[in-house]
């Protein structure tokens, strides 16, 4: 099996102005391939600490991905450090003045000044891409090593197109590797593990790992598996993933990368159900998970923010005296809410949502982190009340998490609405 190492080269990395993107997008990308990275390492524009990395990584590695430092810009210090490492001078690529004479003719543009430095290569140098810097070279024992821009749309183009074609003919992994993710909602991470132990054996898939990554307020699993057929492999993850959706009991909001926006989204549109929204404590919050998706406007019809008592009563005609009386946080105040926000918009649902997110504002009989939530359908209304804890992002997190995860139950199984 041939272990890699990625190099992330730029002082805006280590200084945490930028989010690195491209070491764990490289790392995912290569591993079901059979090719696992080993380490990842991040240095600045120095010259010395990236002699320094490429050597460690070198020593170590069977391959190296170099990403970072190949611009026109004074500290794109990248290839020059490549020669100095591989004692090979500098020499223009003739090949790379042709592509960057290509590139500014097909965009109708002129070179800029200096951009001349990229055609400036470690001699004997491949280049990778006709269409952006990045170039290949090759240690003594035969490890290549793949420098790449920073810019991950072009970093992430040579590794999917170059890169890891070149590697899997040159190292052929015997081991094909699949992966599957699903997102679980309302379960902590320690139930989320009990509820999946003995899974593998249950199912005589030894090779079968499991990844646990917290994304409050959700749990993501990560299932991966590998085999020496790519038909057996796909049936071993299904029905991983199978059983996984049974013993998790409904708690699954997402699969495959998505969110539970997403699978709310779709699920109301594939159902052909128009939502209203009455937002108190959450802010607009489930408005605009929901309108991250395409094609939301076919389901998702209005939106109220009813932040104070008045709103409440001018907007979906809550009662006063029902305010008075119950107080705005309240399964009263959340059902005349759903009904106001359905009857006015017209739809096919309401969902309303009020709440105490702190961090003042509690009371004995009410803490900070009480929500209630009201569905309408057909004018008939559920209603429920919660205390989530956790500072007031969090609390409105878990608020706008519950709404989506009703909308999505409803639609699985209407009869949620009556029997929750």
């Amino acid at each position: 099996m041939a272990h890699g190492v990625i190099i992330c080269i730029g002082d805006e990395l280590v200084s945490g102005k930028v989010v690195d993107e491209n070491a764990r997008w490289a790392a995912a990308r290569l591993w079901p391939m059979g090719l696992d990275v080993k380490a990842m390492i991040t240095v600045g524009d120095d010259p010395p600490a990236i002699k320094s990395a490429l050597k460690q990584a070198l020593d170590s590695a069977d391959f190296v991905l170099v990403s970072g430092g190949l611009g026109a810009t004074e500290d794109d210090i990248t290839a020059q450090v490549a020669a100095d490492v591989f004692a090979l001078p500098l020499a223009e690529s003739r090949r790379m003045v042709k592509n960057l004479r290509y590139f500014f003719q097909s965009m109708g543009k002129t070179p800029p000044e200096g951009i001349d430095r990229l055609t400036w290569l470690p001699q004997g140098a491949e280049v990778l891409s006709r269409a952006s810097a990045g170039f290949k070279l090759t240690a003594p024992q035969g490890k290549p090593v793949y420098f790449m821009p920073g810019v991950p749309r072009e970093m992430h183009h040579i590794t999917e197109h170059h890169v890891i074609p070149q590697l899997v003919e040159q190292f052929q992994p015997d081991q094909i590797r699949k992966s599957g993710e699903l997102l679980i909602f309302g379960l902590d991470e320690l139930e989320v593990q009990k509820r999946l132990k003995g899974i593998a054996g249950e199912l005589g898939i030894p090779s079968l790992n499991l990844g646990y990554y917290p994304r409050f307020p959700e749990v993501a699993v990560i299932f991966s598996l590998s085999g020496k057929q790519n038909q057996k492999a796909d049936q071993d993850l299904a029905a991983v993933l199978k059983a996984a959706y049974r013993r998790l009991d409904g708690h699954v909001v997402a699969k495959g990368g998505q969110t539970l926006a997403q699978t709310t989204a779709h699920a109301l549109a594939d159902h052909n159900l128009t939502l209203a929204l009455a937002e108190s404590c959450t802010g607009g919050l489930i408005g605009h998970s929901l309108t991250e998706v395409a094609g939301s406007s076919s389901f998702f019809m209005r939106g109220y923010i009813v932040y104070s008592n008045q709103a409440k009563e001018e907007l979906l005609g809550v009662s006063s005296q029902t305010l008075a009386e119950h107080g705005a946080v309240s399964h009263e105040t959340a059902r005349e809410m759903a009904l106001g926000a359905a009857s006015r918009a017209g739809t096919d649902l309401g969902l309303s949502v009020t709440g105490i997110a702190g961090p003042g504002g509690g009371s004995p009989e009410k803490p900070v982190g009480t929500v209630y939530f009201g569905l309408c359908h057909q004018e008939k209304v559920m209603t429920k009340g919660y205390l989530f804890s956790g500072s007031r992002e969090q609390v409105k997190l878990q608020a706008a998490h519950t709404a989506l995860d009703w909308l999505r139950r409803f639609t699985e199984d209407h009869a949620f609405l009556y029997s929750h």
